[in-house]
């Protein structure tokens, strides 16, 4: 445990924290609070065997204030989360709500569950606020958030050699192509465009992402990559705005 705390004591995390904190403009993703307003964190999502904090992309990382911080370790009752499972007429105020800090008298039931905490039931007002979805971070860019860490999770990758032998890895992507030369911080990645029903590519410049690992050239290559193709405008600017704060 102190071993892994120590991780989190270097510069390395550091810029890695703040690349995050930055790409989220310095805002708790949950309740929308500024830096300066609350102590603001970066939590990993999940965490992978043998990675240091600071090895991951970065969509698999987002920027909470403390105590939404604390709500995702489940160290407090989350505010997130819950599923309505069904509802009950009392016919009068007989039941108490189990939300912490309420424990009023209620006339109607309602049974959530939370993967994490399990059952509670709570009455008509609180019910409203512990199932509510995410009011700051929209729904577009925790979708965009998921394909980016889905593709860097599970694409697979082959291994290509160029003309003069150099071996790189490549994968495709909706008819296009991903290529990452290079070795451990000194990668760099390159997109074919195709047009389906075109034998040849499109081939695109060569981008340096020097001090990155592999998952994160992969990361960048994807958000590059679909920010040109996608159709969806509302995803093409949280992709470039994405791009622009996380870029080498």
């Amino acid at each position: 445990m102190e071993q892994r705390k120590r991780a989190y004591y270097n510069d390395n995390w550091f810029n890695f924290s703040d690349a995050v904190q930055h790409r989220d403009n310095y805002r708790c993703v949950k309740c929308g609070r500024r830096k300066g307003e609350i102590i603001l964190q970066t939590h990993h999502k999940k965490y992978r065997k043998g990675l240091e904090p600071w090895e991951y992309p970065l969509s698999d990382c987002i920027s909470l204030c403390k105590g939404c911080h604390a709500k995702e370790h489940n160290l407090i009752e989350p505010s997130d989360g819950w599923t309505l499972i069904s509802i009950d007429d009392l016919g009068g105020l007989y039941g108490t709500c189990e939300k912490r800090g309420c424990g009023n008298e209620i006339r109607y039931e309602h049974l959530i569950y939370h993967p994490n905490w399990g059952y509670k039931t709570v009455g008509s007002t609180c019910v409203e606020y512990l199932t509510q979805e995410d009011q700051y971070l929209s729904s577009e860019v925790v979708k965009t958030l998921r394909k980016i860490s889905d593709f860097v999770q599970n694409t697979y990758w082959e291994v290509g050699t160029t003309k003069k032998g150099n071996r790189y890895l490549y994968t495709t992507h909706l008819y296009h192509e991903i290529r990452i030369y290079g070795k451990e911080n000194y990668y760099s990645f390159q997109i074919a465009l195709k047009q389906k029903g075109v034998r040849w590519f499109e081939f695109g410049e060569f981008i340096p992402a020097k001090n990155k690992t592999l998952d994160q050239v992969k990361e960048l290559g994807f958000i590059f990559l679909k920010e040109k193709i996608t159709e969806n405008y509302e995803e093409k600017e949280i992709l470039r705005n994405m791009y622009k704060k996380i870029k080498p």
